[in-house]
């Protein structure tokens, strides 16, 4: 059975909120985060451990096993979170409850996320940059999911909110493209 894509952010968005709460009671919101997030990262990085957590014929014991050994050293919270998300037939849905609870984590916070996507991976100092002008722009500290894309050809894009900046080669060649289709029409 396959999810949709609107519903597996309201389900991610469920177990999210719950871990949320959970974490905030015990005041250990922000070591989740951080192993979530890794672990998240790295199910999005392999091909492989995201397939064996897509696989409907691996059984829920056997994802839950493997999620719990590679957060062995995490949190009790973590390793619980881990293997409800499991047990309950969800994990494939690992990186976007991840992604969704550093949100949740960063809102409590006062902080804001970005997601910024570029051609290729930017150096520290870019980084550092870039989270500067955008806390200088806010007057809030800005969390940043880097992310890459090919497509983008170079430059980045940013995604404040509903707020997008784009500044990248490929979206310029779109705008250039649609002025001349509509200035020739």
């Amino acid at each position: 059975m396959t999810t949709s894509r609107t519903d597996a952010l309201a389900i991610a968005s469920r177990y999210a909120a719950a871990i949320f709460a959970l974490s905030e009671e015990a005041n250990k919101s922000d070591t989740v985060a951080e192993e979530l997030t890794a672990l998240g990262q790295a199910v999005a990085a392999s091909e492989a451990l995201d397939s064996f957590l897509k696989n409907p014929l691996v059984g829920r014991d056997a994802k839950s096993a493997a999620l719990l050994e590679l957060a062995a050293k995490g949190h009790t919270l973590t390793k619980q979170a881990l293997a409800t998300i499991a047990d309950q037939g969800r994990a494939e849905l690992l990186p976007t409850i991840a992604e969704t609870f550093a949100k949740l984590v960063a809102e409590a916070k006062g902080e804001l996320t970005a997601e910024v996507t570029s051609a290729r991976p930017l150096s520290a100092a870019v980084e550092k940059q870039i989270a500067d002008s955008l806390k200088k722009a806010t007057g809030k500290p800005v969390q940043m999911t880097m992310k890459e894309d090919a497509t983008v050809l170079g430059g980045v894009k940013i995604q404040l909110g509903s707020q997008l900046l784009d500044a990248t080669l490929a979206g310029a060649l779109d705008t250039m493209r649609t002025r001349l289709l509509t200035t020739t029409n």
